[in-house]
Parts: C-alpha cells; sequence; structure tokens
C-alpha cells in the first residue's frame, strides 16, 4: 500500500532520509556488553533540519510522525526520538537510555507527570541492542507541565520508529525471497512464503496507518503504542524467517531491525505501565 504524504511533509521526510543517507553506526554491538550507538554528529545534521526543535511545539505532530518513521527506517538512535519529544534522554525508574555522559534525564513518573532530572553516577548496563542504557540516580529535577503534550508526541514518534523499522524489514525480506532460489524458482513463488510476507506487509501498512491517527493531538496513543511494539515484533520475526539462518548472519543487518523492535517493545511498554500507574 502505498501512502502519499501532504507535501509539505513529504519534503520533510526527504530531508531527514538525506541526512541519514549512508548513516551506519559508530560500531557494532557485541551482544551481551554495553554498547551505545549514540551518534552525535547525526543528532548535529537532524538539528540543522528542525528536528531537536520538535519538543518545543507540541503542534508539530506531523513532521514527528514523517521524521521517526525515517529514523525507523535507518534503525537510527533512539537518543533521536527522545530528544526531539520529551526533551532529554528517557529514563524510566533508575534506567536511562542514551545516558552515557548525559547531564539530565526526562524520567516518567506515575499519572503521566514527567520531570527533567540530572543524572548522577550512571553505571552502564550490559544489553542485546546498543542503547547504551545506564543505571542512575536521579537528583532533584523539575516538573515538567506540558507532560501530557510531550508523552503524545513521543509516543506518536515511537510509534512512527515501529512502522519504519516494520517498513525496512518487510523490504530485506522481499528483496531477499525476490532473489534467492530453490527448488528451481525464487523463494517468493512459494505460497507459504507469499503468505507470511503479505502478513508482514498488513502488519507494516497498519503501523504506518496507526502512526498517522496519532498525528492528530486529540488522539489516544495508549492501546496503540501497546499493539505497536507486538506487530512490528512480529514484522521482524516474519523477516528473519523468510531469510533462514542468513537473517541471523551479522552481515544481514537483519539483526540490527530484530532486536531493535524488541528493545523498543519492552521500552514501551515499561514507560506505559508507569505513566498509566499499572503494577
Amino acid at each position: 500500500m502505498r501512502f502519499d504524504l501532504a507535501p509539505e511533509l513529504e519534503l520533510f521526510a526527504e530531508s531527514i532520509r538525506g541526512a541519514l543517507a549512508g548513516w551506519e553506526p559508530l560500531r557494532e554491538v557485541v551482544l551481551g556488553d554495553w554498547t551505545d550507538s549514540r551518534d552525535d554528529e547525526l543528532g548535529d545534521r537532524l538539528a540543522a533540519l528542525g528536528w531537536a526543535e520538535l519538543w518545543l511545539d507540541p503542534e508539530l505532530l506531523g513532521p514527528t510522525v514523517a521524521g521517526a518513521v525515517e529514523l525507523g527506517r535507518a534503525v537510527a538512535p533512539l537518543h533521536l526520538v527522545d530528544e526531539a519529544t520529551i526533551g532529554a534522554p528517557l529514563g524510566v525508574g533508575r534506567r536511562v537510555r542514551h545516558g552515557d555522559g548525559q547531564p539530565e534525564a526526562a524520567f516518567a513518573l506515575r499519572d503521566g507527570r514527567l520531570e527533567i532530572a540530572p543524572i548522577g553516577g550512571g553505571v552502564p548496563e550490559p544489553s542485546l541492542d546498543s542503547t547504551g542504557t545506564v543505571i542512575s540516580v536521579a537528583g532533584e529535577g523539575r516538573a515538567v507541565e506540558d507532560a501530557g503534550a510531550r508523552w503524545h508526541a513521543w509516543n506518536a514518534a515511537t510509534v512512527g520508529y515501529l512502522a519504519g523499522l516494520a517498513d525496512r524489514a518487510v523490504a530485506q525480506a522481499v528483496e531477499h525471497v525476490r532473489s534467492r532460489e530453490q527448488f528451481g524458482a525464487p523463494l517468493a513463488a512459494l505460497p507459504a512464503v507469499q503468505a507470511k510476507l503479505a502478513d508482514a506487509a498488513l502488519e507494516r501498512d497498519g503501523l504506518l496507518l496507526a502512526a498517522w491517527s496519532l498525528a492528530a493531538p486529540d488522539s489516544d496513543a495508549r492501546e496503540v503504542l501497546a499493539w505497536a511494539g507486538a506487530a512490528c515484533r512480529e514484522v521482524t520475526a516474519i523477516a528473519q524467517q523468510a531469510h533462514g539462518a542468513i537473517g541471523f548472519a551479522m552481515e544481514s543487518g537483519l539483526h540490527r531491525t530484530f532486536r531493535r523492535a524488541k528493545t523498543v517493545q519492552v521500552w514501551a511498554e515499561a514507560v506505559t505501565r508507569v505513566v498509566t500507574d499499572q503494577p
């Protein structure tokens, strides 16, 4: 399915794609080790386009979603989502992602509140992704008055990022099954493969529609976010199936999409539990 954006949003998305062109992580993750994919140079390139200032205006939800989809397609660092919406690295409980060396974080609080607080004595925590999570003790912070609008922007951007991840995974899977032959024909000719990829494409389209639905300030993101994390995770799992063992090779690049989808799902669920005061 093709989604046509308004001309001004397409221009913004094109600008984000230009800034991301040729971008690759500074280093590959070593499973079980602490790794941070924070890229301040990339952040500066996006800031020149106005990306870093989106959190200042909650009415800019359209560009927020358009940019987040492109970030997801590139599997870009998650600090770019957090800092463009809630204004600082994301903190939940004592964990802060991309928090190493940063002066403060935006901590999720119960009842949808948000607090900007200094990070004290962050200890790097090994993980399976490159989100650079640190365990920290937050100092005395300041409450954010427009927390509801900030969280809505973060939710919209996160769903957009998941939609971009799913789109990348589907594109990689389709390219692979078209070029890989088995039993004398491309994998894409097998009905079982076609059915699986059709399911993945349907979930991808649903994610894109959900992301754009959140561009309205009065939309409700809570249930959408919970569904989006699981849907994107399923799409990346189908892409892995389509690739077979090749999908688990570092050279394919699919492993980054697979891990990032699960990472975003876990963080999104953690935020949802806190801000909605769930056990």
